[in-house]
């Protein structure tokens, strides 16, 4: 019996599966992640395609495909899913079985949907494994004892690709600290990728609100409203949000602007950089990822700027700007404290105009940036458009900022 921490779906959980998600799990009820699914108040379909591949192994092609589509439990057209989680089980399909799976849940596919799967590049077990969640995303990985063992089928992440068509590989997970040395985790992202970030109407807003446990505070910021202006002059005006994906209601200010993109920068710069890459890089593929236009008219960085030194703030300002378009704004909070919170906030835009804030306590980390003034100098190119101060019930004391991209010929 070997242990295996899945980074992937830990990754999953914290930065894409928001509260009402849909998930599909193509493995067995057994493995014990449902219960982290409910808890985020998601929709999950287990389907349990191990059973299947150990029914149908001897059957000609034709039978096992057909078989495949009578076991497929029958979804309503309206559902879209966020995950499939497909864990080892592709190793012991056929090309031509995995193209066929595809085909029969593609209904239920849209532009972002991530595909988690594990390819094993040692000696291939006799079936798929039965995993048992212990504690996290920890799980127990045990052999089945098979008399004979399934067929079994190589794939490299390009060949997986041609065989499951419209996908693109979003990541790969390898030889990390308790990770199997055997298995690598690979995530592939369906469809055109270019509005992933986009929040659509109908979206799981009500969901994270209603599910959320924790109680916000509301504050009136200053310098937010006058950046919110460059998104109600124009119905097709252009927004990003780089605040926690989970556990806020997007849905106003889903209404205030033409598009809005979120994108949950921290955890993905956190991400990269936990892959060893250098953090210039990592800023770089966080935002690649996210497949951002290149003319935003308002970029809200909320806390985040608060987590990073002088100089990695001017990496990502720098970064940021070349997606704003002239006169854009760029609106971010400063806190006044020595130490840290333990991560970022939630910021919630409220029909009020207010904004619903939690800030996490403060940790054992000292803050990274010096002064204020060396936050503002990070971005020559732009100038001070608004500001204001105040304080966070029980937390600590604030200065909000607005700048402004300054149009070379003025």
């Amino acid at each position: 019996m070997l242990q295996h921490h899945s980074f992937g779906i830990a990754a999953l959980v914290d930065e894409v599966i928001q509260p009402g998600g849909k998930v599909l799990d193509l493995g067995c009820l057994s493995f014990g992640t449902t219960q982290t699914f409910l808890e985020l108040s998601c929709q999950t379909f287990i389907e349990d395609l191990r059973s299947l591949l150990l029914e149908i192994h001897s059957f000609d092609q034709q039978t096992r495909t057909t078989r495949l589509t009578k076991h497929l439990t029958r979804k309503p057209q309206r559902i879209k899913l966020d995950v499939v989680l497909c864990w080892d089980l592709f190793n012991f399909m056929e090309p031509e079985l995995i193209a066929q799976l595809i085909e029969e849940i593609r209904p239920h596919l849209k532009a972002g949907t991530i595909f988690h799967t594990m390819l094993y590049t040692g000696t291939m077990p006799k079936a798929p494994a039965d995993f048992k969640r212990l504690s996290g995303f920890t799980f127990n990985s045990e052999p089945l004892a098979l008399p004979e063992p399934l067929p079994s089928y190589r794939y490299s992440s390009l060949n997986l690709m041609k065989t499951m068509g419209n996908f693109s590989l979003r990541s790969s997970l390898l030889h990390r600290k308790g990770m199997r040395k055997d298995l690598i985790e690979l995530m592939f992202e369906y469809g055109n990728v270019k509005s992933q970030n986009a929040v659509r109407a109908g979206g799981t807003s009500a969901a994270i609100s209603a599910f959320r446990q924790t109680s916000l505070t509301e504050l009136p910021l200053t310098a937010l409203d006058q950046a919110l202006m460059h998104t109600k002059r124009s119905p097709v005006s252009k927004a990003l949000d780089v605040g926690k994906k989970a556990g806020r209601n997007m849905q106003h200010l889903q209404r205030e602007v033409g598009e809005l993109f979120i994108s949950d920068l921290y955890s993905a710069i956190l991400w990269q950089c936990s892959r060893k890459v250098p953090f210039n890089s990592a800023v770089q593929a966080a935002l690649r990822q996210a497949t951002l236009p290149e003319n935003l008219d308002c970029i809200l960085l909320w806390d985040l700027l608060n987590f990073f030194s002088t100089e990695q703030i001017q990496l990502i300002t720098h970064t940021l700007y070349q997606y704003l378009s002239n006169n854009g704004v760029m609106h971010f909070l400063l806190f006044k404290q020595e130490q840290l919170p333990v991560n970022c906030g939630v910021f919630e835009i409220q029909p009020s105009g207010l904004v619903g804030t939690y800030i996490q306590p403060a940790g054992n980390k000292q803050t990274k940036f010096r002064t204020i003034t060396d936050v503002v100098k990070a971005l020559p190119q732009m100038k001070v458009l608004s500001q204001g101060t105040g304080r966070i019930p029980n937390g600590p004391f604030y200065h909000e900022i607005t700048m402004q991209k300054v149009v070379k010929d003025q």
